[in-house]
């Protein structure tokens, strides 16, 4: 028959105006600390620490050694150093298909931002930003030229026949990247050239 494993209590978190407490009942009430536990629900291991480091320090808790790093990255953004997250779009706003590492590149060369690659993912995480299939677009193309071409063709042609209208096929067995960046919600669009050479 298998042992039941041995469950582990959760680490509690008591406040600071909690562990005052257990001093005022242990020095002004003269009180024992298997008492002190029993009134405040406490493990007596805690009310023994705590008196412990009143005693040692004069005060209930150690102050944190480990208080994290300060950030490498600016959050303000001035006129000569932009933040961080300024520099990330404006960098997928001219390439939406630029690689993680690139943009890494591009920091580092450009701005002298030296930042790691989850650093850079987690920023575009957080500012909403994902990767998606991108739509290239011909650089050729123009709207206004194609409409003028339909409505002149649309007009040489008598009205009892029907005229359908379609772009030329385009290769895209290309070099040209399949994944890009945009918001969320948004296609990712980028404008390429299909053809070499002038027409």
């Amino acid at each position: 028959m298998p042992r039941k494993t041995k469950t582990v209590p959760a680490r509690q978190h008591y406040t600071k105006d909690l562990k005052e407490r257990v001093i005022y009942q242990n020095f002004i009430l003269g009180k024992q600390p298997t008492a002190i536990s029993i009134d405040l629900d406490m493990p007596l291991r805690v009310v023994q620490r705590c008196i412990t480091t009143w005693k040692e320090i004069g005060e209930v808790c150690h102050d944190r050694k480990y208080k994290g790093r300060a950030p490498l990255l600016s959050t303000q953004h001035t006129k000569t150093k932009p933040n961080f997250d300024s520099l990330c779009l404006a960098l997928i706003k001219h390439s939406p298909d630029i690689y993680l590492d690139e943009i890494q590149d591009q920091l580092y060369n450009c701005h002298e931002v030296d930042a790691s690659l989850a650093t850079i993912s987690r920023t575009l995480h957080r500012l909403a930003i994902t990767s998606k299939k991108v739509r290239p677009l011909a650089s050729q193309q123009s709207s206004a030229g194609t409409l003028c071409v339909i409505s002149s063709w649309i007009g040489d042609e008598p009205a009892d026949r029907i005229v359908c209208a379609d772009e030329s096929a385009v290769n895209i067995l290309t070099s040209y990247r399949h994944n890009g960046w945009s918001l969320k919600d948004l296609r990712s669009r980028k404008r390429c050239c299909f053809i070499r050479g002038t027409r």
